[in-house]
């Protein structure tokens, strides 16, 4: 079944696009990355897996680029909006997809932390906090959410409390090496389509005249 990319924000030659459902799926970006790299009208595109979405720097209108990731079976393009508008059998297919529970899990965790906060575990080491400043600013794009991370690192810093637990500092370990692992991967799969294209255009421009 052809995923489905939502169109999450959009200028004149700039479109973000997110694919929720091969979130992490490094293959299908490098295949997305390799394959829509060579139409014509692509100036710039790059993918993050582990985000779920890919951006596109591009000429003239949208459409035929979005028509042609349609027709090579990539994905198919849906305005963001359109989620809030849609029946019962279409929010019961989303929450198959894991948007549901991950939403759970979210509210979840937005209790505890108030939880936590009533017992006056507020803070937590200035490690976590500047993996925090990270994530805002990386995930979720919220430099003001970043920054006032940053401060909180800061001040735990000067506190002395610096480090979190060893759990804690493993597993932000595993997820960095991941995100650097799925971003070199993304770049030697858009390195590659920008070669093939270079290389097409080249043989076109040296293609010979016709003879009169």
């Amino acid at each position: 079944m052809i995923p489905v990319a939502y169109i999450e924000h959009q200028l004149p030659g700039r479109v973000r696009l997110r694919l929720p459902s091969r979130r992490g799926e490094v293959p299908f970006f490098e295949r997305v990355v390799q394959e829509l790299s060579k139409h014509p009208a692509i100036r710039e595109l790059t993918a993050a897996p582990l985000t779920g979405s890919v951006t596109l720097h591009y000429l003239g209108p949208l459409q035929p680029i979005m028509a042609a990731a349609a027709d090579q079976k990539l994905f198919e393009t849906r305005r963001l909006e359109a989620q809030t508008k849609v029946g019962e059998p279409k929010r019961t297919s989303r929450l198959k997809e894991g948007p549901g529970l991950a939403d759970a899990i979210a509210t979840g965790l937005s209790g505890l932390s108030l939880l936590q906060a009533t017992r006056g575990n507020a803070f937590g080491s200035a490690a976590e906090h500047f993996w925090h400043a990270f994530g805002a600013q990386r995930f979720l794009g919220r430099a003001d959410l970043a920054a006032a991370f940053a401060a909180l690192g800061v001040h735990q810093l000067l506190r002395g409390q610096l480090f979190g637990s060893a759990a804690s500092l493993f597993f932000y370990g595993l997820v960095m090496r991941q995100m650097a692992a799925m971003e070199q991967a993304s770049a030697r799969a858009l390195a590659r389509a920008r070669t093939a294209k270079s290389a097409s255009m080249a043989g076109s421009s040296q293609a010979p005249s016709s003879t009169r």
